[in-house]
């Protein structure tokens, strides 16, 4: 198992949560999470963080209607 800080898990976990955080209305500085990552990382980061904020809205919508 990868524990590293730069494994992909760690990375899709921290992106769930601060989607999460997002879509309950908490602010979120995405510049701030992502500012020591290099570019790589930042990308693929960014990408999964996309991608949870578009589900999370989506399954909030629903729980809404």
């Amino acid at each position: 198992m990868d524990n590293s800080i730069y494994s992909l898990k760690n990375f899709d976990f921290l992106a769930r949560t601060f989607a999460i955080m997002q879509v309950e209305g908490h602010p979120v500085d995405i510049n701030a999470v992502t500012g020591n990552m290099d570019d790589e990382h930042r990308r693929c980061f960014c990408e999964r963080y996309a991608y949870y904020c578009q589900k999370e809205h989506e399954e909030k919508t629903l729980i809404l209607s």
